[in-house]
């Protein structure tokens, strides 16, 4: 199995972990990743390995309407279940879900002004080169 394929969820996995683990984990630690980041109105946002999408759903309201919230994450069940509960949750702008993996993205280098990766980097399969982007100048919280 490849890396980015062990790491695939199935069945309702998705949807357990945005009922158990993001109330008993990462919602609790969210709010202190974002603050790492200081995100400003109008920022545009990036959340890599975004789960269910608690990191950008909060953000969402901290860039306003004129900013922009992408979250991506290599599992299609994470980013179903994240466009699913995302609708009318926060007051920023529409996030947009993309499947994509952390070491090859589909943006241009300079696209974001802040990227978020809350305990996601644990399961890069190329640590450096998908920490690498980092440099292009987004202020970066963890």
């Amino acid at each position: 199995m490849d890396n980015q394929g062990q790491w695939q969820v199935t069945g309702n996995t998705a949807e357990v972990y945005e009922k158990e683990l993001v109330p008993a984990i990462f919602a609790l630690w969210a709010p202190l990743v974002i603050d790492l980041g200081h995100p400003q109105k109008g920022d545009r946002i990036l959340d890599v390995a975004c789960g269910t999408g608690i990191v950008a759903r909060m953000v969402a309201g901290r860039v306003g309407p004129i900013g922009g919230v992408v979250g991506i994450d290599l599992n299609p069940g994470m980013l179903k279940v994240a466009s699913a509960v995302s609708t009318g949750t926060h007051s920023g702008p529409p996030i947009e879900w993309q499947q994509a993996s952390a070491d090859n993205l589909p943006f241009p280098s300079a696209s974001f002004n802040v990227a978020f990766c809350q305990l996601g980097l644990q399961f890069f399969a190329d640590r450096p080169a998908s920490t690498a982007r980092d440099a292009s100048g987004s202020r970066c919280g963890r």
